[in-house]
């Protein structure tokens, strides 16, 4: 009975910070047009367009816009996981190895996002095709170094009894030793780092695709909101937001209770 009214009570307050956000909206754009100021659309005018944009038959682009916008999310991802598992695992069992990445991970961590978008641009804005996948690199540079790390810090977590008995069976740096001993043992930091980096890595590409301005046919999401946004039609530039922030929604809620079960795992 207790968890069912802590849970009601969080229920009622997520719901009336909703309404209230709603209402701060709706406030705004009030004042704004009051002024003169027509570009913050009312909220009613982004829900209908919400509803344009995904059930009319003029539908098909936002869902080719998800479907690139998912589709260097994967591609991004994918080869910062491969990556990250190969060198943080080799970094973990190698300290050289694990000084020797240190600058270029620490260096890939503070670089701000968007510097990172204009230098992408800059270097491969002159190869063919290239420029619609610079989203794929950005989500690799942000998401590689936190799943390195995992790994590395991982392996370097395991108990010295553990690696004293893959010694003496001649197996501390063996691949059967990787593959059933350190990275079984490193599954809480690995799912934790995959919780915390594919939700960001989410938002870095869809900002990516907003700055690269691809072209319609393969901007993806941040191209059609781009594209909305040339037009000044603000109440589509929102709507195309509010799917994003749905795509977003449905990575990050899960890997929010992952992460958190995993946190007090380690904890404990």
């Amino acid at each position: 009975m207790k968890t069912k009214r802590i849970w009601l009570y969080w229920t009622i307050a997520a719901a009336a910070g909703f309404i209230f956000l709603i209402f701060v909206w709706w406030l705004i754009s009030f004042l704004m047009h009051q002024s003169g100021n027509l570009l913050l659309p009312y909220p009613l005018d982004v829900f209908l367009a919400l509803g344009e944009i995904l059930f009319s038959s003029d539908a098909e682009p936002t869902y080719l816009g998800m479907g690139w916008t998912i589709a260097r999310l994967l591609v991004g991802f994918s080869a910062s996981f491969i990556l990250g598992a190969i060198l943080g695992t080799l970094a973990g069992l190698h300290p050289f190895l694990k000084n020797f990445m240190a600058p270029g991970v620490a260096f890939s961590k503070a670089i701000p996002t968007a510097a990172m978008v204009l230098i992408l641009v800059g270097v491969l804005y002159s190869y063919q095709g290239l420029p619609a996948y610079i989203p794929c690199f950005l989500v690799f540079l942000v998401a590689f170094p936190v799943i390195y790390e995992a790994f590395c810090s991982g392996i370097g977590a395991e108990p010295s009894e553990t690696i004293d008995a893959l010694k003496l069976d001649g197996a501390s740096r063996s691949l059967s030793g990787i593959l059933e001993v350190y990275w079984p043992d490193s599954l809480s930091y690995i799912l934790l780092a995959v919780a915390q980096s594919l939700g960001l890595s989410m938002k870095v590409s869809v900002m990516s695709e907003i700055l690269v301005n691809s072209s319609s046919a393969n901007g993806g999401l941040g191209g059609l909101i781009q594209g909305a946004e040339l037009y000044l039609q603000m109440k589509y530039v929102i709507a195309y937001s509010l799917v994003a922030v749905f795509i977003i929604a449905l990575i990050d809620i899960p890997m929010h209770f992952l992460k958190k079960g995993i946190k007090s795992k380690l904890e404990n």
